[in-house]
């Protein structure tokens, strides 16, 4: 008989710290791929044998995991790499704002103050701190000198308070763009200065050390409402039309880019770097025939059990197969699942002592989620049909493409890779898109 603490346990084993990036060595975490197929060693083997700097584009959705593979990345850079390999892993989403549009002006700012904030916590014969204070008193003294920081109240700050004062105060990034359109060339040569000065006190007379950024979680930004075009016209400005602004001399970096980016920008690793984009693709739990793919199955018990061992006290094999299937190998909504499951059953065994899980509980719990995407309006669901049923990213019209960039950012479309990257529609608009459009998938 389960007890309300068991469940309480099973609820926080898919919540909480342990829905959040893990680390390699994490006991909970599950290699997704043999290292001959795996998209992150592929990633790694570039940078490791690339000279001088280098840029690298990685792509994925939110959840599916692209964060903690992140981390593994920095471990095999630092590990396993050919030369030494100093590695800062940044978060910008303390320093941009998602759904606000984002211009080079104020990205290049955002970058530095994620570098600066990154790079002062490591030491280098006892000198790096100081080194960086120097170094960031300068460029921001070049910024007050451009944009008058005194007139925002804002007296050499640090790199994270300047990074929320551009996240928060869209103003001050208006300010920043007016003072840098039509010569932001000054800005990158500033830039420039202050990543070639980082970079060469880090090597400390080693050229052959490898300095790398990883810049997470750009991947989030997505337009909302009235703004969702200028958003879009702004990422593929920035990493389209500002791609030759964001190298730097010596400097080998990853970005994260939203998903619908390559629809929006073809070619877009050419552009930015020369290199293919790399991508983290959804568990495979399905081939393109919508069938259970059992090795991608066998992996989702893996992850469950690294969390709680006893996960078939809660909810039977064939349930979490169910919710493995219906959430299309997307790691957040398995958990949510999960979790749901143990919020039903634990009102149920209040009525109840011995409820179990039972086919109800799978039912009530997928179509709580299977509500929130069932509008779909016909346009779309025509649309969604063709790529259900030919399993590619189409787009009739050029002018559509915005429509395209959302179908990807809110996951309506999800990417696999098994021998060949494909994509199909989430699992549970399936019926929803067949009932409205006339062409079956």
């Amino acid at each position: 008989m389960l007890t309300q603490d068991e469940l309480r346990k099973f609820y926080r084993s898919f919540s909480g710290k342990r829905e959040q990036p893990l680390e390699p060595d994490d006991p909970c975490y599950v290699p997704l791929f043999e290292e001959s197929t795996d998209p992150i060693r592929e990633l790694w083997q570039r940078i490791d044998w690339v000279e001088s700097e280098s840029v690298h584009l990685l792509t994925g959705y939110r959840g599916n995991g692209k964060s903690t593979e992140l981390k593994r990345l920095k471990r095999l850079l630092e590990t396993e790499s050919n030369s030494e390999c100093t590695v800062f892993l940044v978060d910008m989403l303390e320093y941009v704002f998602p759904t606000k549009p984002i211009y080079i002006s104020d990205f290049i700012v955002s970058l530095m103050s994620a570098l600066e904030h990154a790079a002062k916590n490591i030491t280098t014969g006892g000198k790096i701190g100081s080194f960086f204070t120097d170094r960031w008193k300068r460029f921001i003294n070049f910024l007050n000198t451009e944009i008058k920081l005194e007139t925002f109240n804002i007296k050499l700050p640090s790199a994270l308070e300047l990074g929320g004062i551009l996240k928060t105060d869209q103003i001050f990034k208006e300010r920043i763009r007016e003072c840098f359109a039509g010569r932001i060339t000054k800005l990158i040569d500033e830039a420039g200065v202050f990543v070639a000065d980082l970079v060469e006190k880090i090597q400390n007379g080693n050229p052959e050390q490898k300095v790398v950024i990883l810049v997470d979680s750009l991947e989030q930004l997505r337009g909302v409402g009235e703004n969702a075009k200028l958003l879009y016209d702004s990422v593929l400005e920035l990493f389209s039309g500002q791609a030759r602004n964001l190298h730097f001399h010596k400097l080998h970096i990853v970005y994260t880019i939203p998903p619908y980016l390559p629809a929006l920008a073809q070619n877009t690793g050419r552009g930015l770097g020369g290199n293919p984009v790399t991508r983290w693709p959804n568990i495979h739990v399905r081939n393109k025939e919508g069938e259970p793919d059992i090795d991608g199955l066998k992996m989702m018990e893996s992850i469950v059990e690294k969390r709680y061992a006893a996960w078939k006290d809660v909810t039977p094999p064939d349930f979490l197969h169910k919710f493995a299937m219906c959430s299309g190998g997307d790691i957040r909504n398995f958990f949510r699942l999960l979790r749901e499951t143990a919020i039903k059953l634990v009102n149920a065994i209040e009525h109840n002592k011995n409820a179990q899980s039972d086919e109800q509980i799978a039912v009530r719990v997928i179509q709580d989620l299977k509500n929130e995407f069932s509008l779909i309006a016909e346009k779309d669901a025509k649309w969604l049909a063709k790529i259900h049923k030919s399993k590619k990213e189409s787009l009739e019209d050029i002018d559509l493409i915005q429509d395209l960039a959302r179908f990807l950012d809110n996951n309506l479309i999800m990417n696999y890779r098994n021998g060949e990257d494909w994509v199909d529609v989430h699992p549970l608009i399936v019926e929803e898109i067949n009932r409205i459009s006339p062409e079956k998938g």
